[in-house]
């Protein structure tokens, strides 16, 4: 089971990241932030595999929070999925460990990122 957790200030797009993941087999969300600080603690008790995070959000953007859940969960895999995909801050959210950056209109692409993440963890389980 993949658990995800899902990090977004919109509860619209938190839902709507629940209802598609939840849907498909084998994916589970473990957990919600609604901002990156929220984020950041969520991941080191949920311990989850995948976090997908928002850039912009109230407290801590996805890029810190995302360099704050590498060094507490450095087993995760970190996706950014944000309007800012392609823009200046990929340098930056890449630096902070993010694997994958993803536009919110591209959904498809975040299934397809998902899915690579999955297959990871089957090759690589971790301990």
């Amino acid at each position: 089971m993949l658990r995800i957790l899902i990090v977004d200030d919109s509860a619209r797009m938190r839902s709507a990241l629940r209802l598609l993941i939840n849907t498909h087999a084998g994916w589970q969300v473990c957990g919600e932030a609604s901002n990156g600080a929220e984020g950041v603690s969520a991941a080191a008790q949920l311990k989850p595999d995948v976090a997908v995070l928002d850039f912009s959000m109230p407290l801590m953007n996805g890029v810190e929070a995302a360099a704050q859940i590498r060094r507490l969960v450095p087993e995760a895999h970190l996706l950014m999925f944000t309007c800012y995909a392609d823009s200046p801050i990929t340098d930056a959210a890449l630096s902070a460990g993010i694997e994958t950056l993803v536009a919110k209109d591209e959904f498809t692409k975040l299934l397809r990122a998902l899915q690579q993440f999955e297959l990871a963890e089957r090759v690589a389980p971790r301990p």
